[in-house]
């Protein structure tokens, strides 16, 4: 059992005050040498689909009535995550459900199933969140 904190997060919301809170808490928690995983499931992989940062931002700006202030844009944030080596993760049977290919999804990200991500979940000193 590792002793190092783990960070899961479950995205299951396309909803900017879903999207934006989970990336900005992944990056920090992994800048601050937490392992963070997030499994994106339901609408929430929509930020995972070639153009969906891009809509759920648009969305963000349209509620604001302009450019937000202080937050990076949604793109960044999710190479920031990234590059802090916070791992994505499709969910495999939302792409089932909803009839979409893997093809549609940003390079590098892998699909697994529910079962795969709670699997590494359960055991040790993870915290789960869900927005």
């Amino acid at each position: 059992m590792s002793s190092q904190p783990n960070l899961a997060i479950i995205v299951r919301s396309d909803r900017p005050e879903s999207v934006y809170p989970a990336l900005i808490l992944a990056s920090t928690a992994a800048s601050m040498g937490v392992k963070v995983e997030i499994f994106f499931t339901f609408y929430g992989l929509k930020a995972l689909i070639k153009g969906g940062v891009e809509d759920i931002e648009a969305k963000f700006k349209e509620s604001l009535g302009g450019e937000p202030r202080g937050v990076p844009p949604l793109k960044d944030l999710l190479n920031m995550a990234k590059s802090f080596g916070v791992e994505l993760y499709a969910c495999s049977t939302t792409l089932e459900a909803m009839g979409l290919k893997e093809n549609i999804l940003l390079e590098g990200i892998p699909v697994v199933g529910a079962a795969t991500f709670v699997n590494r979940h359960i055991q040790g000193n993870s915290r789960i969140l869900i927005f």
